[in-house]
Order: structure tokens, then sequence, then C-alpha cells
């Protein structure tokens, strides 16, 4: 049974999606010359998970069939009460390499859960030769497996649109994370600077080799890149400045030169690195909740600020509370016309498509030029 929340469907009942959407089409650019703030939603996995009951998630990823019928029946019901789909009805069964792969990374996958890397040694020795692999690695070779490049082409031959590829990627503090164990990274970074260091820079290098690659096959020739690194918040400033910074530096100039686009999602309570952030350039940003949209607007003055609701307050607030925040955080960064209004990270798992209508009702009324 799907999260309908009735509540907010009677608050809700004069909304147009239709014309909601419409208007929302023309409200993203950075400007005050525009109707109102834009509103946008990301759902993931996790949300579909609790908004449809999902009894198997190990059924989901493993088979296909499934997981399109499951996306298409929640777009039936996301259009009906929202307005919008969300989810790809078509799903590639297969896929390209990914970076955290290079070092023996792996997902591993339970019952009642997503997928999870498994952190690959605890042992810097071993490390060293899991390094030393991942450089002599032919990525061209390795990063488009055999099932993938058939399913890729089976795709093209029958007229199906394809995806363009290497747009972006975790960022390198949660790429380390998942690596090594958290603990295991950075006590490493104090008793083994050097391997650390070694890490990071095969880490940047093999990072544009591989993006580079998966642009030339799917034909990609447009520049620009995204982050999602919810665990730069583990790092302080000092650590941060001295691994994950030379990584973005240099993933950024090579994927997203000039003015193109920069972006960084992440969960977490990073308002510390703000200022690293802005100085690399990246425009467009998706903080956690508990970073202050009048901190970011202040240390970004001319980024688009994607929130900053919290995601639980959506979920779990009173109608009033989600208004007060919502209208806070317009009167704090939405004045000059740089916001869009959406979560302070995901969309948090069991919100439902009454309370997705209350945002949008609210934005409309209360966010407007």
């Amino acid at each position: 049974m799907a999260i309908i929340e009735q509540e907010f469907l009677a608050l809700t009942a004069a909304l147009d999606v239709e014309t909601f959407w419409q208007e929302n089409a023309v409200c993203e650019a950075f400007t005050t010359q525009k109707p109102r703030c834009a509103v946008s939603f990301a759902p993931d996995d996790h949300w579909i998970f609790e908004f449809m009951n999902v009894s198997s998630t190990l059924r989901y990823y493993q088979d296909k069939t499934y997981r399109d019928a499951l996306h298409r029946e929640v777009n039936q019901m996301t259009r009906q009460y929202v307005g919008k789909a969300f989810f790809d009805e078509d799903t590639f069964q297969y896929s390209p390499k990914r970076i955290e792969n290079l070092f023996g990374c792996e997902f591993d996958y339970h019952e009642g859960g997503t997928p999870w890397f498994v952190p690959v040694t605890d042992d810097p020795a071993e490390f060293a030769k899991i390094l030393d692999r991942a450089e002599t690695t032919d990525l061209c070779v390795w990063s488009l497996p055999e099932p993938f490049l058939k399913e890729w082409e089976e795709r093209k031959r029958a007229g199906k649109s394809l995806p363009a590829l290497g747009t972006g990627s975790r960022g390198p503090a949660t790429i380390m994370t998942s690596v090594l164990k958290p603990e295991t990274l950075f006590l490493w970074m104090y008793d083994y600077p050097d391997l650390m260091a070694r890490f990071r820079d095969v880490l940047a290098a093999k990072m544009i080799e591989l993006n580079a690659i998966l642009r030339e096959f799917s034909g990609n020739a447009t520049p620009g890149w995204w982050i999602t690194d919810d665990n730069c918040a583990l790092f302080n400033r000092k650590l941060y400045q001295q691994y994950c910074v030379p990584v973005l530096e240099t993933v950024l100039n090579a994927m997203a030169p000039g003015e193109a686009r920069r972006y960084q999602h992440s969960d977490s309570a990073m308002g510390h690195l703000l200022d690293f952030q802005y100085a690399l350039g990246i425009r467009s940003v998706n903080y956690g909740p508990t970073v202050d949209a009048a901190l970011i607007r202040e240390k970004m003055p001319d980024a688009i600020i994607n929130g900053q609701l919290p995601p639980f307050l959506l979920r779990n607030g009173s109608p009033g509370e989600i208004r007060q925040r919502i209208v806070d955080d317009f009167q704090k960064a939405g004045q000059t016309g740089g916001l869009i209004v959406t979560t302070a990270g995901s969309l948090a798992a069991g919100t439902g498509v009454g309370r997705m209508r209350w945002m949008m009702q609210v934005v409309q009324q209360e966010c407007r030029y």
C-alpha cells in the first residue's frame, strides 16, 4: 500500500499539478525575474521501498522485470498525485565498472537494505599491491564488461535512447571510506601518509581515465560534473584540504572546465568545508539539513542552493512546521533568486505523496517574487 497522507491531500485539494510543473519549468534560473522559486524532488531506492512496502529488496536489485514493473506502478501514482514520474521504466540489467571496483571494492547485497560496498583490506602492504594493480589495469578493456556491451548494442539496435555516461561520481571522501573502513583510512593518514597520498593521486588519475572512456563510448561531449559525497563531513578541514581537494580539483578541471556545471550533493554536516567547495568552482549544492541556508548563501553568494528543507521534517512535521521552514529558507537564501526548494539531502523514506504536494503548494503560495 502506497503512502498517501489523507490530511495533506485535503489541504492541497486545489493544487493543479500540471500547471505547477509548467510554471516550475521557467523558475530554475538564478534570477528574480521569474514567478517563484523552483521545486525539485529526487526519490531513490530507499524511498521506493517504504513507499510501496516492498517485500524483497534483493528481488528489486536482481530482477529487472520486477524492478521495471514496480517503477511503472510508482510512476503511475506520482503522476496522479504529484504530476511527475521519477523512475526509469526500462532499467539496465548491467552497468559499467565503478571506480571503487578498480580498488577491489564490491557491493554486498542483504535483504531489507540497499547495496553496500565492502572495504578491501586492513593490511597496508596488501593495499599497496591493490594500488599497483589499479595503476596497471587497462581501463579500456576493464571498464565495459561484455554483458553491458551486449545490452547496450541490443538497445541501440532497437532504437532505444541511451544514457550519457561519465557525467559524475561519488566524491573522494565517500570513495575512500568505502574502499577502506573509515577508521582504517584516518589512522593510515597519520601512520602511512605516503600510502594515502598515493591512493589520492591514483584515484584522481583513474577517475579521469575511467570517465573519459565512458564519455567517448556513449558519445557524451557535454562538459560538467556532479558529486555525491556524504562522507566528506567525516574529514576535518586539514584532511579534506590534503586528501579530497586535490582529487576534486583534478577531476573538475578535466570534466567540468571553465563555466561548466559543478554540483555537489551531501546529506551531511559539512558547513566547515563550504569555502573549499566554493574555491573549487562548485556553484550548485545540496547539503545536509544542519547546514543553514544563510551560511550557504554567505559562503557561496552565487551558488544555486538546492535545499534546505530537512527530510525528516517533511516526512514527520506538521503542515505549519513545514510551511515555516520553507518560508524561513526562502527569506535566508531565496531573495536573490538562487534557491530551488527541495529536501536538504535525500527525500526521506516514508514520505508520501500528500506531503510532497504540500511542499509544492507552500512554495507556490509563499515563495513568489
